[in-house]
C-alpha cells in the first residue's frame, strides 16, 4: 500500500469512526481496518486489557481469537508479552528458535506465519493491542508502522468511550482514598512520635487542630506532614 493509499484508509478510518456508538462496533472497525491497509495481514483481534488481564474484544477471522485464546490459555504469548513490556512485538514462524514454542506450534497449525503484536497506550498505561495475524510470511517495519498508527486509533476509541471514562474515574477515586489513608496514617503516626501519644490521642489532636484552624483533616495532616519534612 502506497503512502497516498494509506493516508487515504486512515481518513475513511476516521470518517467511520466518528460514527461509531458503541466502542465494540468502533474496534470491530479497527480490526477490519488492519486488514486493508497492514501488508500481510489475514486477520486481526484487539484485546482491551479488563482488571489487568487482556479480553479479546474484536476479531476479523476465527484464526485471530483462537490464537489469542491460546495465549490465555499458556499464559504466554506475544500478545501477552506486549501486555507486560508496552512494547511491540513481530514474530518469525517461518524460522525456527521461537521465543514462545508452544503458541508457535498452534499456530503454524493454524498456517500463520507471521504474528505482530502492537500496544495502544494511554499516557503510561497500556490499554490494548492490535494483534496481527499472517498466512503469507511474517510482518516487515513497514507493516509495524502502519499498526502502531491503528494502535494509535484504538486508543482514541477507548479513551472517548463512556466504559472507559466510568472505569478511569473508579480507579483515580481508588487512588485519591489510598493517598488521603496513607497521609492519615503517616500524619498519625508522627503526631504519636513528637507528642509521646496514643492512636487515639493522636486521632483527637487532629480534629483539635482542624477545627481549630477551620481546616479540613486531611489538610492538617498534609500541613503536619509538610512541617516534618521541612524540618528534616
Amino acid at each position: 500500500m502506497s503512502p497516498d493509499e494509506l493516508a487515504t484508509t486512515l481518513e475513511h478510518l476516521a470518517e467511520v469512526l466518528q460514527n461509531q456508538r458503541t466502542l465494540g462496533a468502533a474496534l470491530a472497525t479497527i480490526a477490519e481496518a488492519a486488514t486493508v491497509s497492514v501488508p500481510r495481514c489475514d486477520a486481526a483481534s484487539i484485546a482491551l486489557t479488563i482488571e489487568g488481564r487482556p479480553v479479546s474484544m474484536a476479531a476479523t477471522a476465527r484464526v485471530a481469537l483462537e490464537l489469542d485464546l491460546v495465549q490465555y490459555d499458556l499464559h504466554d504469548g506475544p500478545c501477552l508479552t506486549t501486555f507486560r513490556t508496552m512494547e511491540s512485538l513481530r514474530l518469525n514462524l517461518v524460522e525456527q528458535g521461537d521465543p514462545f514454542p508452544h503458541f508457535a506450534a498452534r499456530a503454524r497449525a493454524r498456517g500463520i506465519r507471521g504474528v505482530l503484536s502492537v500496544p495502544a497506550l494511554w499516557g503510561h498505561d497500556i490499554v490494548a493491542t492490535l494483534n496481527l495475524y499472517s498466512r503469507s510470511g511474517p510482518f516487515d517495519e513497514t507493516a509495524s508502522t502502519v499498526a502502531a498508527v491503528l494502535a494509535t486509533q484504538v486508543t482514541i476509541a477507548v479513551s472517548r468511550s463512556p466504559e472507559f471514562i466510568a472505569a478511569r474515574d473508579v480507579v483515580e477515586h481508588a487512588q485519591r482514598s489510598a493517598d488521603d489513608q496513607a497521609d492519615m496514617n503517616l500524619a498519625t503516626g508522627l503526631l504519636m512520635i513528637n507528642q509521646a501519644c496514643t492512636v487515639e490521642q493522636a486521632e483527637g489532636l487532629l480534629r483539635q487542630a482542624a477545627v481549630q484552624d477551620e481546616r479540613t483533616v486531611m489538610e492538617i495532616a498534609r500541613r503536619i506532614i509538610e512541617q516534618q519534612q521541612a524540618a528534616g
